[in-house]
């Protein structure tokens, strides 16, 4: 009787004690590996446990663990926005991470007994439910949960996989290995009952690697044709970087006068240094509306001056109602290409982005330019395949992405969508990692936020991307997961039918 209550306990602490480190984290480190190991334990414990209580359980464990390990990350001037935020966004996470763990838990005794077909449950609900959750991309931020399994503890060979069927493979595989444990603890792993399923999942594991080592080998950028970017991030003097929610909360405008002369002056270097295209951080300026056309006439001026294609990105704040996140893309004539307009905020209600600014038009934007074809986003835009997608079909070869980073980023977020597109991908970034990556994932040239002297990162990137199989096939995968999760809740149904009428 000890041992049976120890021992859930033991799964439960494991769990999702472990699962807290696969977290981007104020006060934990970031330990990727246990997004491999962590949700064993968890899907051990809610299999093991009485069907009520294994998912209350679960979903407070979610819960916590989720609470815990993103308190603080999104910080507020006011304690009571910050606790509110925090706790709605960590649990809004944390649910829909339970959610595939409860459906599971509902449907796996209905084929525990089919061998390694039993396996595939966890995994086709996964896939599915987390399709369909962040279809509209409301959850997926980078450090959201699609994301969590799509960095793939920072192996970019194993990450080329996505360039055919999206980060909805590597949610599968990673999905089904914590199935195939807990079907190899169910058999006290023997080697009889084990070694086929071993085998199968090993092959797809040693086929996704050789994949992925062929394609870098015969994709490699060294040898492209190249152009000289340069990314500018306006340092603050004292190297403190302003919170975003301050400038969402005041409504924090630039120094006009002071900001344009900065942009201009970096501009001029990076010119000097032989930069053909110059691009600025998320909000490198924040004006009045008013001051709006006067703001494009000083940009415009930039670019004819250094003879350099301008991307820079800043917002306008309205005294009534809600302003622009705007990235604008000119040419070195002065001439304005491409007007842009951020697509998916940061925030919720009155909370972050979404509080002062509208949402753009669903479109990446792309235009042609000696220097290959040339698309913008901004920040967290990248975080979503079916959007990012656009990009592909358009043939975009570079795309220029800039941040605001909130909270500091620490590495290179974002870089497996110019994996999935076959785009060279730029991010400058205010307040954390800016860097300039190949269609590969390969990062060609980084800056840290507080590590630099002048702002300004030069990369070398290749002026043609990489066509993928991915915009083809598209999420294939993940319907295709929908449709077998449909087939999963229907056959007990009509086998239940079916019994009842004998």
């Amino acid at each position: 009787m000890k041992n049976k209550k120890v021992t859930p306990l033991i799964l439960f602490i494991l769990g999702f004690g472990l699962f807290m480190f696969t977290r981007y984290s104020t006060f934990l480190p970031g330990i990727h590996s246990m997004i491999l190991i962590a949700p064993i334990f968890i899907l051990r414990f809610i299999r093991t446990q009485p069907t009520k209580r294994g998912i209350w359980l679960s979903l407070l464990g979610f819960l916590l663990s989720f609470n815990i390990a993103l308190w603080g990350l999104f910080e507020f001037d006011n304690p009571t926005q910050t606790a509110y935020f925090g706790l709605v966004r960590s649990s809004s996470l944390a649910i829909v991470w339970f959610i595939p763990f409860m459906v599971d838990r509902l449907i796996y005794p209905k084929f525990k007994n089919k061998g390694i077909l039993s396996t595939l449950t966890l995994p086709i609900i996964t896939t599915a439910l987390l399709f369909l959750i962040t279809f509209d991309g409301p959850f997926d931020d980078g450090s959201g949960t699609t994301n969590s399994f799509g960095f793939c503890y920072n192996s970019l060979v194993f990450s080329q996989i996505r360039s055919v069927f999206g980060i909805w493979i590597l949610i599968f595989v990673h999905s089904w290995l914590y199935s195939i444990v807990n079907y190899f603890w169910d058999n006290k792993f023997h080697w009889s009952k084990i070694k086929k399923l071993l085998m199968i999942y090993t092959s797809i594991l040693l086929i996704i690697v050789l994949f992925g080592k062929v394609k870098m080998s015969f994709s490699s950028s060294t040898e492209s044709e190249t152009v000289k970017i340069a990314t500018i991030v306006l340092i603050p003097e004292d190297i403190e970087a302003v919170p975003m929610s301050r400038v969402f909360n005041s409504r924090t405008t630039s120094p006009f006068n002071k900001t344009v002369e900065k942009i201009q002056y970096l501009t001029k270097i990076a010119s000097e240094n032989g930069a053909k295209i110059v691009s600025t951080q998320e909000f490198a300026m924040t004006i009045n509306q008013e001051d709006e056309e006067k703001l494009r006439e000083e940009f415009n001026s930039i670019a004819e001056k250094n003879n350099v294609y301008l991307s820079i990105s800043y917002a306008y704040f309205v005294r009534e109602g809600k302003g622009e996140n705007k990235h604008l893309f000119i040419d070195n004539k002065g001439n304005i290409l491409l007007d842009y307009s951020k697509r998916y905020l940061l925030g919720f209600g009155p909370f972050g982005e979404s509080a002062v600014f509208h949402k753009g038009a669903e479109i990446i934007q792309s235009t042609d330019t000696p220097y290959g074809k040339i698309g913008i986003s901004v920040c967290r835009d990248a975080g979503f395949p079916k959007y990012m997608r656009q990009a592909a079909k358009s043939k975009v070869d570079i795309m220029l992405s800039p941040s605001y980073d909130w909270p500091k980023s620490q590495s290179p977020w974002y870089i497996t969508s110019a994996v999935e597109n076959g785009f060279s991908f730029v991010r400058p970034t205010y307040n954390g990692y800016s860097y300039a990556a190949d269609y590969n994932g390969n990062v060609l040239a980084h800056m840290v936020f507080d590590k630099t002297n002048d702002g300004i990162m030069y990369a070398d990137v290749p002026i043609h991307g990489l066509k993928t199989f991915y915009p083809l096939f598209g999420d294939l995968l993940g319907w295709l997961c929908v449709l077998s999760m449909f087939g999963l809740i229907v056959f007990p149904l009509k086998l239940r039918k079916k019994e009842k009428l004998q």
